[in-house]
């Protein structure tokens, strides 16, 4: 389900459905419940939502600043 294979289509990976969450936030913040409603026409349910999230977060795309509560996309490149 994340990544794509024989039974799963690119477009229908979670990889894939990243994009529609990095779209809305490399322009401005958003909270967690925000975003999802920005975005839920992308996913099946909240918790493919989640794992989106997820995914981002482990590739270091995106950062949770807890003082203003949102999401935010992480510009530079780490590695």
């Amino acid at each position: 389900m994340i990544l794509p294979n024989k039974l799963i289509r690119f477009q229908d990976s979670v990889l894939a459905k990243t994009i529609y969450i990095l779209e809305k936030i490399c322009h401005s913040d958003y909270s967690v419940i925000k975003l999802y409603e920005e975005t839920e026409s992308h996913f099946e349910d909240l918790n493919e939502y989640m794992l989106a999230l997820d995914v981002l977060y482990v590739l270091n795309k995106i950062k949770y600043n807890e003082e203003l509560q949102v999401i935010q996309y992480v510009e530079e490149n780490n590695l």
